[in-house]
């Protein structure tokens, strides 16, 4: 399930015991008809109806294919009644945000405001970040730093539920990763780290002035007219149509104890920050893309920079700047990014030339997501790109 190891930003994915049908998703069927003859489509179909029976309430899907572009939609908004997912809903894209983050920073590199290949502390303030004279700013983009996961301390289930509205500083949390050792010198491994994206964030606003999300809005946001699409700071609230995202309290190994379900949309996402904050659509993220591949975001050389990869360990997968590769089954490779946060689930890809797109977002049954969810995402993205 190579979706799902790289899904979360918050958590790390654990196994959960049992992966019971959900009655509210296996209500609704997908919609839309599909093409008469067209069995990619109807795969991807199947697999959003499997996504919304083994660990989400409900998923929604943009596609382009050789046919064009087309949507489809699967089980249900909430657990509490019948809608199905709003067309086009909005749904926080968790670590998707980092493609935004990556090319903010990198627009700042073509405008020789950051070297990639300067040392931390030119940027950040003295001792925030151990050894920062020997971790690049490349590094940081790339996941080679050996800089500690954020993610795995932050709180979980009834602590999470607790704390939801807490505000997260970013140079707090930086700190906070930085006090475990490191997972390898800098520069000589990967390792997907959070820390890296909070860390590119804050150089952003140290070497502009402006907040983190100020700068995104008036480099991408605006410029590509993403409607549907923002930085939500301290908000807690999705702003458009958009279905619920859940975490699952109880104790699932004691079946004397009653799970309940608790509705985990609303929450302040400074604890993803500028590693995963970002709110979106399915057509703001495949628009994101397409001007991205285009070269409308970047100058050549900071592009060729971002498509520069390195291997991840995962089959077939290596990562740039910000940016995943992925080979599939078919051959055919696709860039773009996961993402995941208490609540959804997001992939979002494409093929270099276009003509192969697909952004998914699924809100979840339970936070950290269920791995049974993997699969059919997974099915989702090669049927999609290699139907």
């Amino acid at each position: 399930m190579r979706i799902q190891r790289s899904l979360c930003v918050l958590a790390l994915v654990t196994a959960l015991t049992g992966t019971s049908a959900l009655p509210w998703a296996a209500a609704a069927p997908a919609d839309g008809p599909p093409g008469a003859g067209d069995d990619s489509r109807v795969r991807v179909r199947r697999h959003l109806l499997e996504l919304a029976r083994s660990g989400a309430v409900g998923v929604q899907v943009r596609v382009t294919d050789r046919r064009g572009t087309w949507t489809a939609r699967a089980g249900k908004a909430g657990t509490g009644g019948g809608a199905p997912v709003p067309a086009g809903g909005q749904f926080r894209a968790g670590s998707a945000t980092k493609m935004f983050t990556a090319v903010t920073l990198l627009q700042l590199v073509g405008e020789g405001k950051v070297s990639l290949d300067a040392p931390l502390n030119r940027y950040l303030p003295p001792g925030l970040v151990p050894a920062a004279e020997k971790i690049t700013v490349h590094m940081v983009l790339q996941h080679t730093s050996g800089l500690h996961d954020i993610a795995e301390d932050l709180p979980q289930k009834e602590e999470l539920v607790r704390t939801r509205f807490r505000h997260y500083d970013k140079a707090a949390l930086i700190s906070e990763a930085t006090s475990h050792p490191a997972a390898f010198p800098p520069g000589t491994g990967y390792k997907y780290s959070n820390t890296n994206y909070l860390i590119a964030g804050l150089i952003i606003e140290r070497v502009t002035g402006h907040a983190y999300a100020e700068e995104v809005r008036n480099r991408i946001i605006k410029p590509l007219g993403l409607g549907d699409t923002s930085v939500p700071e301290d908000r807690t609230t999705i702003p458009g149509p958009h279905a619920h995202g859940y975490i699952k309290l109880g104790e699932p190994d004691d079946p004397s104890a009653a799970q309940r379900h608790v509705d985990i949309t609303d929450l302040n996402p400074s604890m993803a920050s500028s590693a995963g904050e970002i709110i979106s659509s399915t057509r703001d993220l495949d628009t994101f893309l397409t001007a991205l591949t285009k070269g409308k975001l970047l100058q050549p050389a900071e592009q060729k920079e971002m498509n520069r990869t390195v291997p991840t360990g995962s089959a077939g997968e290596r990562y740039g700047l910000g940016l995943k590769h992925r080979r599939l089954s078919c051959g055919r490779t696709v860039l773009g990014h996961t993402g995941g946060i208490p609540g959804y689930a997001t992939l979002a890809f494409t093929t270099p030339d276009r003509a192969h797109r697909v952004v998914l977002s699924a809100n979840l049954a339970d936070w950290p997501a269920d791995p049974a969810i993997g699969d059919p995402i997974d099915g989702v993205l090669e049927d999609a790109v290699c139907g």
